[in-house]
């Protein structure tokens, strides 16, 4: 088991926070777990930020790369195991979800105002109206926004994520069908 694990800190999701508390919580968590030798030597913890990144992304790219991946998603989970919507619970620490038959199978969960519930054919929608639909003010303007996505979206960290990750799996692919 790893030492994140054993501190209790969630290691097989995504450690996307919404504000500083979350990394109090998770450093005290790892404090706590560290041995007396360990806490001699300092804890190592390391970052990751792009200052560009969601300025520059394209925004007719990303529809499309996210179009592609979302279906490919929900068409792997259909073939697989017959599922077709997802239903998703999201906090500071934790981003948990689950895979459903139908949407009638929520009715089987508590607190289901905590959860959000969707099929690809009502993800791709969304996503396209918010990317339609980017707004700024500046001085006394409203603009559109044609280029890139606001680090102030909720969900722009996971939009950038998912966008860089197709590229890494286009890559993966090609280097795999290179290699036979």
């Amino acid at each position: 088991m790893s030492k994140l694990k054993k501190a209790d800190v969630p290691c097989d999701s995504s450690w996307i926070l919404n504000d500083s508390t979350g990394v109090v919580e998770v450093i005290n968590k790892l404090n706590l777990s560290r041995s007396e030798i360990d806490k001699a030597s300092p804890l190592l913890l390391q970052y990751f930020d792009f200052s560009t990144l969601y300025t520059k992304i394209d925004l007719v790219d990303l529809k499309a790369r996210m179009r592609v991946l979302i279906n490919k998603v929900f068409s792997w989970m259909l073939k697989l195991h017959r599922f077709k919507v997802l239903m998703v619970q999201k906090t500071a620490l934790n981003f948990s979800f689950l895979w459903l038959k139908n949407k009638s199978e929520i009715y089987l969960f508590e607190n289901l105002h905590s959860f959000k519930v969707t099929e690809a054919s009502d993800l791709i929608p969304w996503l396209d109206f918010l990317l339609d639909n980017l707004f700024l003010c500046f001085g006394q303007g409203v603009y559109r926004q044609s280029i890139g996505i606001p680090m102030g979206t909720n969900c722009a960290v996971y939009l950038a994520n998912f966008y860089l990750f197709t590229y890494v799996f286009d890559f993966i692919k090609r280097l795999l069908k290179s290699n036979t």
